[in-house]
């Protein structure tokens, strides 16, 4: 049985059309003025919950972190998974890959204090302190003892960092790890100024302000210029930073711009060189439009549903299979995302050498899948839906999450007779709510932190700080750990294959599908290039005149 059809309202096919006939006026717009300046301006989805490396999450904030810190290695603006010299400027390890030695080059911070190997040892002692509560604190656990400091069982000391000097910098892993350089990318394992931490509350204050003019410190390609609140953010080019003679552009405007609608039209009116996305509704008209300016990228990301397992009916796993079952993920993917995406029912997508564990009714039809689904509903105790208490879906108030939640929506009335709520959030509210439980389901997407299979596996880790379905297992536990301490490739594979598949089992989530990156990027710009993490180092992007 095929889904429920959405249909676009008047509204927004007349808007479509009003913005495939808007034109940027006759004067210069005010992009092209910015290009002048050496300025980037990018749409940046919404307002950065923080800038802090230790206590972000958003892909958001993400990117302007990146701009600001500078970890030991750095990104290709290319070529996926290729990394470069950062903080460090050369390392070797031992031959099991499990001891590694960064040596540092001379580097300041904006200003003007040296970076130090002690700056590396303390922003990890403070992420990984069971006192600061960091939910990225896993990132940092391939140290050895990390994850047993973080949960409170060992001291420091005995954590696999060390500053062997000034620049010299030690890890030590709790098991054989080619493939760190990679992890490295990811903005936890930046260094932060102890000096100004300190300074400003110490290391376990959540509430410091040393992300935040005036007092902002950063050893990144550019520094904190302004921020004004649902506005803008503007970063500008660190004149102390090691590699500050190769910037292509001397600053980057982050437009935290939530509505896709809104975020199309102004660059069509000339206001910004690259959008975050375009909603679905008008894919085909920037297509015409504009073919040389729309990008659809391949994108190392998952759009899923997060269920509370905590609440009932969501604890009784037959309740959790019949809700996948039931929805048609072509027809969401079809209607609703418009072909920017594919069905899924895995989590983990394809790339980096590994296949994502596809369960067997991947191979199933609609008609199939949705007998299934009301027979286990029925089994539940609930059969026609009958009894079954209204559950709530918790989006963000970002139209696409709304346009999807209402086509489930429509899809579990007619094909369980299930009814439930919409809850639309403002940004903020939402990610609280995800972290502290308070929701029943969470229209959620997870986007690779660097390029390989563990960093959609361990999410499911029973102590994840970004699990959130409250869902945990033994097995799944062990599983992890084995792929953690394998050293040979295969091994690791298998081991996180069967992790990942003891936690579709289970239904804690229901995989929806894989997106790809929709979004429009003037055709001045250049240095800019696909990448599957879209982790672009924005210093090696050019607007105008050389920065």
């Amino acid at each position: 049985m095929r889904g429920v059809m959405w249909r676009s309202p008047a509204w927004l096919v007349l808007l479509a059309a009003a913005w495939l006939t808007a034109g940027c006026g006759d004067g210069r717009s005010s992009v092209q003025r910015a290009a002048d300046q050496g300025i980037l301006v990018l749409g940046n989805n919404q307002e950065p919950m923080s800038l802090d490396p230790h206590k972000a999450t958003a892909v958001a904030d993400g990117k302007i972190i990146a701009c600001l810190l500078e970890g030991l290695v750095r990104p290709d603006a290319a070529v996926d998974g290729a990394v470069h010299p950062g903080m460090a400027e050369r390392w070797e390890h031992n031959e099991a890959a499990d001891e590694w030695v960064f040596h540092l080059r001379e580097a300041q911070w904006s200003d003007g204090h040296p970076v130090r190997a002690e700056d590396f040892v303390y922003a990890y002692h403070r992420l990984l302190h069971p006192q600061f509560g960091g939910k990225y604190a896993e990132m940092l656990y391939p140290l050895k003892n990390a994850a047993a400091f973080n949960r409170g069982e060992l001291p420091w000391e005995a954590v696999g960092v060390q500053a062997r000097d000034a620049r010299t910098l030690v890890l030590r892993l709790e098991s054989p790890m080619p493939q760190l350089p990679q992890l490295l990318l990811h903005y936890t394992w930046s260094p932060v100024p102890a000096h100004v931490v300190e300074s400003l509350g110490g290391m376990l204050d959540r509430r410091s302000l040393w992300t935040k003019l005036p007092h902002q410190v950063g050893n990144g390609a550019y520094v904190l210029e302004s921020h004004r609140f649902n506005e803008a953010l503007t970063v500008r080019a660190n004149p102390r930073y090691w590699r500050a003679g190769e910037l292509r552009n001397r600053g980057v405007r982050f437009l935290p711009i939530v509505n896709g609608y809104t975020e199309t039209r102004m660059f069509w009116d000339g206001k910004l060189h690259i959008t975050n996305n375009v909603p679905p509704e008008l894919l085909a008209a920037a297509r015409r439009r504009a073919p040389q300016a729309y990008c659809q990228d391949a994108y190392y990301c998952s759009i899923f549903y997060r269920l509370n397992t905590r609440r009932p009916p969501l604890d009784d796993v037959r309740v959790r299979r019949a809700l996948s079952l039931a929805i048609d993920r072509r027809e969401l993917v079809e209607r609703v995302v418009r072909g920017a995406g594919s069905p899924s029912f895995a989590f983990t997508p394809p790339g980096a050498g590994y296949a994502g564990v596809v369960l067997p009714e991947a191979a199933q039809t609609q008609e199939q899948r949705v007998a299934e689904a009301r027979r286990l509903l029925s089994e539940a105790g609930y059969p026609g839906g009958k009894g079954f208490p209204s559950p709530e879906i918790m989006t963000t108030s970002r139209d696409v999450q709304r346009l999807m939640a209402e086509t489930i929506q429509s899809m579990w009335q007619q094909v369980l007779g299930v009814h439930a709520e919409i809850r639309a959030c403002e940004w903020t509210a939402y990610k609280a709510a995800q972290q502290s439980g308070d929701y029943d389901i969470s229209s959620s997407s997870w986007s690779g932190d660097f390029l390989d299979p563990a960093t959609f596996v361990e999410l499911w880790r029973s102590s994840g700080g970004n699990n959130c379905t409250g869902w945990g297992s033994t097995e799944c536990d062990a599983a992890l750990a084995e792929a953690a301490a394998a050293a040979d490739a295969g091994v690791r594979r298998a081991a996180l294959q069967r992790a990942e598949e003891l936690m579709l089992r289970a239904q804690p989530i229901i995989p929806l599908y894989g997106s790809e990156r929709t979004y429009l990027k003037d055709p001045a710009v250049q240095g800019w290039f696909p990448l599957l993490l879209d982790n672009h180092p924005l210093d090696a992007v050019q607007v105008g005149g050389r920065g």
